[in-house]
């Protein structure tokens, strides 16, 4: 049965907005790292708690769970890498990856190594067990705003300020394709589970997927009216999820290559958006400090269906302030060509039944407030910290051996 996407659990907890989420590998925990200098580890089991690691001095950007989910990488404005156990009395270490500012982080396949991607206009890869700096791909002329590996851990697609999205070739540090966009500096990748194809979010309201191998242009969207921020593809690779700053998530479909769902709800912009590993969830998060979390069922839409439901669903009007932000903004060519369906989240009883009174505790390792009467306290937390840090290095040495997934076959042909 065709089913809509429907709202399943709502969070707050971040004082600052959210920069990025991702799923653990089993889909049960949500990473979001915060303008707060935190990251929030979200239970979804309903009885469960969530983490706050509070260790960075300075507003968090990027989080990346290892492919067996036993260890969380966060990187952020204090220049530093911290790997940690997602346990409340989890061992933790840290190295300073860069020279400025550190905007994304990227665990590859195996879960040895890690990418890292910097306001100082360099990407470098690291060996996780010992943190050890293995290569740099220099050639940005700007900040980098993300790097990912490819599926298969073959490649590197990195985006940067001198509006250029490059893949590199992990083994021999090569660029092995250069796209370069006029209008406006790309804000995020993703790459397509088949490992041929990247999605690119950009900054002049546009989003473009690009065939990596034949290095040409597949499709182009234009249905946010404002600077997209984030692109997530679905597992089947057959739908892309985006976040905008005109507060919209819009799902489209690749295969019809059209937008099928506009969602609203969120009160600012849409900084990050992304699917669970099976495809049947998918959590956005942006400066409203707002954890949405929603049933995909993606599993049951139907394409040939697609009209008739959007006919149905146009005769109810939306009086979201998203959607009339995007309504009063959005190009006419767009506008004219979009017949998703609305579906605005605050009309859900799941948004009106906030998950208030989640219980979150700090890991040994958040920074207390300094003050006169805890000095003391700080102190052997700090003495603890470093303890723990010196015993990262022996957790993350039993870091696994995970093989690669062999890349599928092209797909838009």
């Amino acid at each position: 049965m065709f089913s809509d996407p429907a709202l399943d659990r709502h969070f707050t907890g971040h004082s600052g907005s959210i920069t990025q989420l991702r799923f653990s590998p089993e889909g049960s925990q949500i990473a979001t790292s915060s303008l707060d200098a935190s990251v929030i580890l979200w239970n979804l089991n309903q009885a469960a708690r969530c983490i706050r690691f509070g260790s960075h001095a300075a507003p968090v950007y990027g989080v990346s769970w290892s492919p067996k989910g036993n260890l969380v990488a966060s990187a952020g404005h204090d220049r530093t890498v911290k790997i940690w156990e997602p346990k409340v009395r989890g061992v933790s270490g840290e190295f300073v990856a860069h020279s400025k500012p550190v905007r994304s982080i990227d665990f590859d396949p195996t879960g040895h190594m890690m990418l890292t991607a910097s306001d100082d206009k360099s990407v470098k890869m690291w060996r996780v067990a010992k943190r050890q700096f293995i290569s740099s791909f220099a050639q940005q002329t700007n900040w980098v705003r993300a790097a990912k590996f490819s599926p298969n851990g073959k490649m590197i697609a990195t985006v940067c300020d001198d509006k250029s999205l490059r893949i590199y070739d992990v083994n021999t540090g090569e660029c092995v394709r250069t796209f370069t966009e006029e209008r406006a500096a790309p804000r995020q990748v993703a790459w397509h589970p088949w490992g041929n194809m990247v999605a690119v979010a950009l900054g002049c309201n546009r989003i473009k997927i690009f065939d990596v191998a034949a290095s040409q242009l597949l499709q182009l969207y234009v249905v946010h009216s404002a600077p997209v921020n984030d692109v997530a593809f679905h597992p089947s690779g057959h739908f892309l999820l985006s976040g905008s700053d005109d507060c919209t998530i819009r799902i489209l479909d690749l295969l019809e290559g059209r937008p099928i769902y506009t969602l609203t709800g969120h009160t600012g912009a849409v900084n990050a958006v992304g699917f669970s590993q099976n495809g049947e969830k998918f959590a956005t998060g942006g400066n409203d400090r707002q954890l949405l979390v929603w049933q995909s069922n993606l599993h049951t839409y139907d394409a040939s269906k697609f009209e008739a439901k959007s006919a149905l669903a146009s005769t109810s009007c939306d009086t979201s302030a998203a959607s009339s932000y995007q309504q009063s903004n959005a190009s006419s060519t767009a506008q004219s060509n979009d017949r998703s369906i609305r579906i605005d989240m605050r009309q859900s009883q799941a948004y009106k039944n906030l998950d208030e009174n989640f219980q979150v505790l700090d890991s040994e390792h958040t920074k207390q407030p300094q003050t006169p009467k805890s000095a003391s306290k700080s102190s052997s937390a700090t003495t603890l910290s470093a303890r723990q840090s010196s015993r990262g290095n022996s957790l993350v040495a039993k870091e696994l051996d995970f093989k690669p997934r062999s890349p599928s076959p092209r797909f838009f042909q």
